[in-house]
């Protein structure tokens, strides 16, 4: 089962040219030598919440939970809090009503995020509604949606639905057309809490024929 742990916070301004070389040389190979994948960076084009967020991904809870005890992780966190601030972690688990997922992004991918959370007297018709009318909505509109997840441990909202763009100029396009709105529309009468966000890549994992690097974005 894929697990993510996500890390959000904003960059002190002052330090972003340290920022960056951290996070290339110490931060990022730190993670994945503890077992936690960094896949991506991302950064918040529209929508509040933090600046950015680094997308980490595991296929086994337990093993997240071992890295965070560890003194490396420890280190790890202190050094990157020397160039962020509003540091905040989540973990997330799958609730099952999208049985694919893929790490993999393709170049130029925009990430469209809506959160929620479930009014428990509606789960049946929400689950009824977001599987057969309001996730295939999204995917003819060019919307991939590429999981549900749950928060598990973090604040809310506690669903995520996470969306995978390639034309940004289609994604405003079609949150702007009357279905999607009467569709979202619908949907909030299912759900409490409810947000979305844009994000452009801020750090792109770029496959060699060996080996994986990772390049930052001017942010």
């Amino acid at each position: 089962m894929p697990v993510k742990f996500n890390q959000y916070w904003t960059i002190i301004s002052e330090n972003r040219e340290q920022y960056g070389k951290y996070m290339i040389k110490e931060f990022i190979p730190g993670m994945n030598s503890l077992g936690i994948h960094i896949v991506a960076g991302w950064i918040v084009l529209v929508g509040g919440y933090s600046e950015i967020f680094i997308e980490g991904m595991s296929n086994d809870l337990e093993l997240i939970e071992k890295a965070l005890r560890k003194k490396k992780f420890s280190d790890l966190k202190d050094g990157l809090l020397n160039h962020v601030k509003s540091y905040k972690t989540k973990i997330l688990i799958p609730t099952g009503e999208k049985d694919s997922y893929s790490a993999d992004y393709e170049d130029k991918t925009i990430k469209f995020n809506q959160t929620w959370d479930i009014i428990s007297r509606t789960k049946d018709a929400y689950e009824d509604y977001v599987v057969n009318e309001y996730y295939p909505l999204l995917e003819a509109s060019g919307i991939a949606v590429a999981g549900e997840w749950e928060v598990l441990i973090g604040d809310g909202p506690h669903i995520i639905c996470e969306g995978r763009v390639r034309d940004t100029e289609k994604l405003i396009k079609t949150i702007q057309s009357k279905k999607f709105r009467t569709a979202r529309r619908k949907l909030k009468g299912l759900v409490d809490n409810f947000e979305s966000r844009i994000f452009s890549f801020h750090i792109h994992k770029i496959k060699g024929y060996k080996s994986a690097s990772y390049h930052m974005l001017d942010v």
